[in-house]
């Protein structure tokens, strides 16, 4: 029984990164091949370790597998917004048929940075207000005075 979980779960994964080779290889752009590969790349390499864990059978090699696809699990996200941030800022242009860029002209050249105005059109941008300790605002204790 536990060959055929082994089994499964090998084929699945193989499955999955066959779906990613071939979004590196069909999708149009550079943002659409990060999103392919990040997604299906992972789920697949994820089942394989976990058919590496079953295989194995061992509390330790387990444990060991769950960390490594917990460690893939929060970094490989974090890396294509990094590359998907770098492509936007460098200028590679989206597929022609994409309906829009929400970032277009959001960026300061100078510091690289967003320009802090609001992504959403429909809410206005706000500042947060500047918070120290022990200097509260007196209003709180006037209510408190009414009671």
């Amino acid at each position: 029984m536990v060959t055929y979980i082994v089994l499964f779960l090998m084929i699945t994964g193989a499955v999955f990164i066959l779906i990613a080779s071939i979004g590196l290889l069909k999708m149009p752009d550079v943002y659409m091949r990060l999103s392919a590969s990040t997604i299906a790349g992972t789920f697949g390499v994820a089942s394989m370790l976990l058919a590496v864990a079953v295989h194995f059978g061992s509390f330790y090699v387990g444990l060991h597998i769950l960390g490594v696809i917990i460690f893939l699990m929060l970094t490989v996200p974090i890396s294509a917004h990094m590359l998907g941030r770098t492509a936007h800022v460098i200028g590679l242009k989206m597929w022609e048929k994409t309906l829009c860029d929400d970032l277009e002209g959001k960026l300061d050249d100078e510091t690289l940075l967003y320009d802090g105005e609001c992504i959403m059109e429909d809410k206005d941008p706000q500042e947060p207000e500047s918070f120290t300790p022990g200097n509260e605002d007196d209003e709180d204790d006037e209510d408190d005075d009414d009671e």
